[in-house]
C-alpha cells in the first residue's frame, strides 16, 4: 500500500473538537459495513502530504487503531471556506473482497495539434465513476490528447483505457474532454471573413464601373 496515515482514537466531540484542532489535529470519523462509526484524529500535515501525491481516490492504510492497518477510502473532506484548511474527514473502511464504487481522476497525456494551434480545452469530467475491488482502484485514467487533432474531435468514456477488473459507471459516448475555439482565433477568423467580404464588394463595384 502506497499511502499510510497514522491516526489515534478521539474522545472529544461536538463543540469540544475545537480543542482537537487547536492541538494541530483534524477530527475524523471511520465507518464501514457492519461496524459502528469510530471517532479518530490525525495530524493535518500527514494527510496533506498524501493528497498532494494523488492519494485522494486511493486506498489509505490507517495505522494506530488495530494490529494491522485499516484499509479505508476518503469519502468526504470538509474545508474552511476561506483558509481551506481541513476541518473534518470521513473515512470509509473497505472489505478487500467486496466491490466498491468510487471516482478516479482523469490524467491527460500527449499533445493535441489543435491545442498547439490555439484551441481551448473543455473538461466535461474531471473524475470518472468506477466500480471495482478496493485493490484494483486505478490511480487515474489516461486521456490521450493526441486524439484531438481538430475542433470537431473529442475524448469520450469509450476512448479511455480501462484496467482489468475495473468497470466505468458512465455512458460510453459521454464526453470527457473536447475543444473550443479561443477568443483570439474567433476574432482573427471574424476579421478575415470581414476583410474577404470587403474585397468582394470592391471587386463587384470595380466590375460595374
Amino acid at each position: 500500500m502506497d499511502y499510510v496515515l497514522n491516526v489515534e482514537p478521539r474522545t472529544e466531540s461536538g463543540r469540544h473538537v475545537k480543542h482537537v484542532r487547536a492541538q494541530g489535529y483534524v477530527p475524523a470519523v471511520l465507518y464501514g459495513q457492519g461496524q459502528d462509526a469510530v471517532s479518530i484524529q490525525f495530524r493535518e500535515i500527514d494527510l496533506v502530504r498524501i493528497l498532494r501525491s494523488g492519494g485522494y481516490s486511493q486506498l489509505i492504510g490507517l495505522t494506530g487503531l488495530e494490529k494491522k492497518p485499516v484499509n479505508a477510502l476518503i469519502k468526504e473532506i470538509q474545508r474552511h471556506p476561506v483558509r481551506r484548511t481541513i476541518l473534518h474527514v470521513d473515512f470509509y473502511k473497505v472489505q478487500m473482497d467486496v466491490k466498491i464504487q468510487t471516482d478516479v481522476p482523469v490524467h491527460m497525456e500527449g499533445e493535441s495539434e489543435a491545442v498547439k494551434g490555439g484551441a481551448v480545452i473543455i473538461h466535461h469530467m474531471d473524475t470518472i465513476p468506477v466500480e471495482c475491488l478496493p485493490g484494483n482502484i486505478p490511480e487515474y485514467l489516461i486521456a490521450d490528447m493526441s486524439k484531438l487533432e481538430t475542433l470537431d474531435d473529442a475524448i469520450t468514456i469509450a476512448d479511455l483505457p480501462v484496467p482489468e477488473g475495473v468497470e466505468i459507471l458512465a455512458e460510453p459516448e459521454a464526453p470527457v474532454i473536447s475543444l473550443t475555439i479561443s477568443r483570439k482565433l474567433a476574432e482573427d477568423a471574424a476579421f478575415t471573413e470581414e476583410g474577404e467580404g470587403e474585397g468582394e464588394e470592391q471587386a463587384e463595384e470595380g466590375a460595374e464601373e
